[in-house]
């Protein structure tokens, strides 16, 4: 007998199984409550795949014209043996054998299944199907988001990537992972509540405990209880982790099999201090007193080579804030200290964009409201995401922070009517309280962010919030006096000046006059910063050479101006760090003469060979 209640994935054959047919040997129909099932699984949290034997082009045709196949990850499907099939897709995906349900007409499928996946259940669909069914009616849609299936889509497109490279640790230095330690668990109780009992393979502990006494725990001044989050250039995983520590000793410490082959466990077992483990039962990953896995929080793509730095180099901690573009400087860095980013992202909540939070307005305000206001400005403001309120610009042992001042001239802020609370959001000139921006708005021919607005929202907004326009550049100053004075003595700002340079191009309103607004916010910083020697002035005017160093707008260039402010962040770096950076080879400096884009390992493909032939007929012509 099937206990569905363990399945956390079902492969589903194809021919006489999902759909009616041999695709192979002429048309097939679709089985509408199989399709069904597979959307009821999806809604309840059970992710769905395919192991087929046929045509993969053809196969996934048909899936679209029949609406599914969005629905399934770590589709296989070729003409070779299933067995050892489902089980590299079970290794893949940091699931167990025994968590996985497999549907085949075919008993020799089947049986070759059970063989290379020792626990699988493994049945005949015709048996299991209508019960399936039943079972699934019967349970709550606890993910209509579809957050598992979205996870497992994040997962796939990782596992495809990792084949780029010539070695795992090579792609590890790749992904770009950050992890978080939070602490507000209280307010995570179900989450955390669901890893206790769901997790097997990285739960050290296996304590499962009710609801309520992991409540009493969470209450208990006496433990040392934190979750942990994880995100990476390939998506955010939300809670992957969570530990409960007394006395040293962990009574809890447990990881879901997302967080498999990151070093994530290892990590927060190393940041912790080692703490006290007896570990229970079978766990795919031994822990043990080693520093913390390098290539966690480092925001650089690496070669992965191992190299001697610095111990100064290992103890630094810097913060890029700003716009996403900045991470193409933060690529080009050869900085094995923690690197943490802080750019715009897509929200978990909403999937809505979210560059806001890199505003003055917000980053001095939100990190410290009580959690009562953040709900209230994440429920009111649907612009807003729970992320944003959250930085590390504070943190005790950052040793610097490269901050961009481009969102300063660029938002609008708000006032809710009767508070002191204040939200900075969207481009100026777009005022979500005007009625005659709301069309625009709800079309999205006015830039919303990839918010959803509708008329009724925009009215009961513009019945509580007030516009007060754009900050001027004494405000910023202002702003960035009450920020010297939050962050740690210990901490030096870096500023990002904004172009001075007027981009000659088509642009929109927002950005009229913006070259003028820069000079202006500049030379109020400028005079700032003069005489304190924490506060560091990075000038993108510097390396401006003319219009062909805008792409689209003036906040955006080309790649060769990001790789000039690279090397001046790195000499800035070694001035506050001590850490001194390897100089780029005489090779790399030829490239880069010749006009190579010097990119991570991961676009080696796109450049290297043409390149290096380029370099070749160069030579040849000496």
């Amino acid at each position: 007998m099937i206990d569905f209640s363990k399945v956390k994935l079902l492969v589903w054959d194809l021919d006489d199984t999902f759909w009616r047919g041999t695709l192979s040997e002429g048309g097939v129909s679709a089985v509408e409550s199989n399709i069904s099932l597979v959307k009821q699984l999806t809604d309840i949290g059970i992710v769905n795949s395919i192991c087929s034997k046929n045509d993969e082009d053809v196969t996934i045709e048909k899936l679209k014209e029949f609406g599914v196949d969005g629905f399934f990850v770590f589709k296989s499907i070729d003409w070779t043996p299933k067995g050892k099939r489902i089980s590299a897709m079970i290794k893949d995906m940091g699931l167990r054998n025994v968590n996985v349900l497999f549907l085949d007409d075919n008993p020799v499928n089947r049986n070759e299944a059970l063989h290379y996946c020792d626990g699988l259940m493994a049945a005949d669909p015709q048996e299991v199907l209508p019960l399936l069914g039943e079972w699934v009616l019967s349970q709550e849609k606890k993910d209509l988001a579809h957050k598992r299936l979205k996870q497992y889509q994040v997962l796939e497109t990782k596992v495809k990537s990792r084949g780029e490279f010539s070695s795992n640790l090579e792609f590890l230095y790749s992904t770009q992972t950050v992890v978080e330690i939070k602490r507000d668990c209280l307010s995570q109780t179900d989450r955390l509540h669901e890893l206790i009992h769901r997790t097997n393979q990285l739960n050290y502990t296996k304590k499962r405990i009710s609801r309520e006494e992991l409540v009493s725990i969470l209450e208990n001044k006496a433990y040392n209880t934190g979750y942990v989050t994880v995100k990476d250039k390939f998506g955010d995983y939300g809670i992957v982790g969570f530990f409960a520590i007394k006395d040293n000793i962990a009574e809890h410490f447990l990881f879901s099999c997302r967080a498999i082959g990151q070093g994530v466990e290892q990590w927060v077992y190393s940041t912790l201090g080692f703490p006290e483990l007896e570990v229970v039962g079978e766990v795919i990953t031994k822990l043990e007193k080693v520093p913390a896995p390098a290539w966690i929080n480092r925001a650089s793509a690496s070669t992965g080579k191992v190299e001697e730095e610095p111990a100064a180099a290992h103890l630094s901690k810097i913060l890029f804030k700003g716009p996403c573009d900045m991470s193409i400087i933060s690529s080009y860095l050869n900085f094995k200290g923690t690197v943490i980013e802080e750019y715009t992202y897509l929200g978990a909540l909403r999937h809505n964009e979210i560059e806001h939070h890199n505003h003055s307005e917000n980053f001095l305000l939100h990190p410290f409201l009580d959690e009562g206001d953040k709900k209230l400005l994440t429920d009111e403001c649907i612009f807003n995401d729970p992320d944003m309120f959250s930085s590390h610009m504070y943190d005790s042992d950052l040793d610097l922070i490269f901050l961009s001042t481009l969102p300063e001239p660029h938002l609008g802020v708000y006032r809710r009517k009767g508070s002191d609370l204040k939200v900075a959001f969207g481009e100026w000139t777009g005022d979500l309280t005007d009625p005659a921006n709301w069309d625009g708005l709800v079309s999205g021919e006015l830039f919303n962010y990839m918010n959803h607005y509708t008329k009724e929202y925009l009215q009961a907004f513009s019945q509580k919030y007030e516009y007060l326009g754009p900050i001027d550049e004494k405000r910023y100053v202002e702003n960035l006096e009450k920020l010297m004075g939050k962050i740690s003595p210990k901490t030096h700002l870096c500023l990002i000046l904004g172009s001075e340079v007027p981009y000659e191009g088509k642009t929109t309103p927002a950005y009229l006059g913006r070259a003028e607004r820069h000079i202006k916010f500049n030379n109020a910083i400028r005079q700032f910063a003069q005489g304190n020697n924490r506060i560091h002035l990075l000038n993108i005017t510097d390396y401006i050479e003319g219009q062909d160093s805008f792409t689209d707008n003036i906040n955006h260039f080309q790649r060769k101006v990001y790789f000039r402010m690279s090397q001046r962040v790195s000499e800035i770096i070694a001035e506050v760090t001590g850490v001194k950076f390897r100089e780029i080879s005489p090779f790399k400096r030829y490239l880069k003469k010749l006009g190579a884009k010097y990119t991570s390992s991961i676009n080696r493909k796109a450049w290297y060979y043409p390149l290096l032939a380029k370099v070749f007929h160069k030579l040849a012509d000496k």
